[in-house]
């Protein structure tokens, strides 16, 4: 079977009929391969909420906004508590399927968005710390979300701790220490189908190492909390206003 390269594989299956016909996968550029469940965001009766979804309740009274915001199903929870939530995605069904939710979002990439308006909270759940795309540009993406806040703003985000699961990656983590590589920068593409996506970077931060590279973003993790072996979220706020 010929593999498509020209569509996105993430809006495919957002907008397939026949969702859950096949899983939404995503690549290594060593061949391993993992699945994203799409059903929690899509709806689905019984489907299993993301571990990370608990860091919502660190979210303050106020407004917030949610980069990677997909379905905008954090949204409709923020909203319900009163908070003036609004997010951005670059995937053009999410925004569209959000849309119709009722909440606020749009499509945006959160490297060259900005609000009008600070905020009290910005949310990058999901892995969204990854977004920065390697360690090196951890602190500069932090700057930028941190740019976003009012004062007593914070930032909640979640990411994988790579060291605890480095026993099922032994290979990958070895090879990349020799190479003088930091094992949480990987090279990654998602499959839907027949449809295959083009590679991008994408980084997994361990909680010793976020620390490091919030301070030179002149933040501090204030909290974090584990979901499962390798799952954590964060909660950064500025040192100083």
């Amino acid at each position: 079977m010929t593999e498509a390269l020209t569509e996105d594989p993430m809006a495919l299956a957002f907008t397939d009929r026949d969702l859950f016909s096949a899983p939404l996968l995503v690549e290594r550029t060593d061949g391993h391969t993992s699945t994203t469940d799409l059903a929690w965001w899509m709806d689905q009766p019984g489907a299993r909420p993301p571990g990370d979804l608990a860091a919502l309740a660190w979210v303050r009274p106020g407004t917030a906004l949610d980069i990677g915001c997909s379905t905008g199903r954090h949204l409709a929870i923020l909203t319900e508590r009163g908070i003036g939530a609004r997010g951005i995605d670059t995937c053009p069904p999410a925004v569209e399927l959000a849309y119709e939710r009722g909440v606020e979002a749009q499509l945006a990439d959160a490297h060259t968005y900005t609000p009008i308006h600070p905020v009290d909270s910005v949310i990058a759940l999901g892995g969204g710390l990854g977004i920065a795309e390697t360690k090196d540009d951890v602190p500069l993406f932090l700057e930028r979300l941190a740019s976003w806040l009012a004062p007593g703003g914070t930032i909640i985000t979640s990411s994988v701790n790579w060291k605890t699961t480095a026993h099922a990656h032994r290979a990958w983590v070895d090879n990349a220490l020799a190479q003088g590589r930091y094992p949480g920068d990987v090279r990654l593409r998602l499959r839907y189908k027949n449809t295959v996506g083009d590679w991008f970077d994408w980084t997994w931060i361990d909680p010793d190492t976020l620390r490091t590279l919030a301070a030179e973003a002149r933040l501090t993790v204030t909290r974090t909390q584990t979901f499962g072996p390798a799952w954590y979220a964060a909660e950064l706020t500025r040192e100083a206003w």
